[in-house]
């Protein structure tokens, strides 16, 4: 199984900040050419292709419902508070009374979040959400590993279906064996995560309109989640969110350099 080159405690320390609006760390990711998709598997993830990225940083676990707690009181912005006939809403609503998250998911990823609601925070964090290739680049490393340790499935390092959770788990909750060499946690399953791209056909091409911001259509999600079995669950699997919010869907996000 290849594998990225260990990451010393130095290198992880100098690679990892601490973003001042929101207190998260976030990864540095060095930008260049990288291997996208793949020339097998579901056809949404094909074909293979080359991408490149700028440097980049990306959260280095996705927003929790404490760090989401922050915004929502500073902002004033809605709770995460549904009740209807598609979505399992129960366990992951917050309170209307006392706009809290349920007691005990404090530091489970926010869920029940829509595109936009990941946008405001985003816009209030002073970050974005990543594109896809983005994504997919600090998902995969620089040799574009299938999962965040390497190239083969390995149960018990990640939350997906098999796993039995049947919900959500804190994140790093499977650190450090599902994290990637980089040290990013939770990059698979747990929940799938919201970018800022339009589902659109490969190959990727960031100047095709799909990234942008006002255009209408479905955005990308990547991840999986603890919903998906094992057989979905790897860096390439991609999602239309036709629809508003899920029981399985968060965020993280992230910044240029510049």
């Amino acid at each position: 199984m290849m594998q990225d080159p260990p990451i010393s405690s130095d290198e992880m320390a100098t690679s990892v900040i601490v973003w001042p609006e929101d207190g998260k760390d976030m990864v540095f990711i060095p930008g260049g050419v990288f291997r996208m998709g793949s020339n097998d598997g579901h056809p949404n993830h094909q074909p293979e292709h080359q991408v490149h990225v700028a440097d980049f940083y990306i959260d280095r676990w996705p927003v929790t419902n404490a760090e989401y707690k922050r915004f929502v009181d500073a902002t004033g912005h809605p709770i995460p508070n549904y009740d209807v006939s598609w979505c399992d809403t129960r366990g992951y609503n917050w309170d209307p009374e006392t706009g809290r998250y349920p007691e005990d998911k404090a530091d489970h990823p926010v869920v029940l979040v829509t595109w936009e609601d990941a946008m405001a925070y985003a816009a209030w964090a002073r970050k974005r959400l990543p594109t896809e290739a983005e994504w997919e680049r600090a998902a995969r490393g620089l040799i574009g590993r299938r999962y965040p340790w390497g190239d083969e499935f390995e149960p018990g390092r990640c939350n997906n279906k098999e796993e039995g959770l049947e919900g959500t788990s804190p994140v790093g909750y499977y650190s450090p064996d599902g994290d990637t060499a980089e040290g990013l946690v939770d990059i698979l399953g747990n929940v799938w995560e919201w970018t800022n791209s339009l589902f659109r056909p490969y190959p990727y091409d960031p100047d095709d309109g799909r990234e942008n911001r006002e255009a209408s259509g479905f955005r990308v999600l990547r991840g999986t989640s603890w919903v998906n079995e094992a057989s979905a669950v790897n860096n390439l699997s991609r999602l239309d969110g036709d629809f508003q919010f899920y029981n399985n869907v968060g965020f993280r996000c992230a910044v240029s350099p510049e």
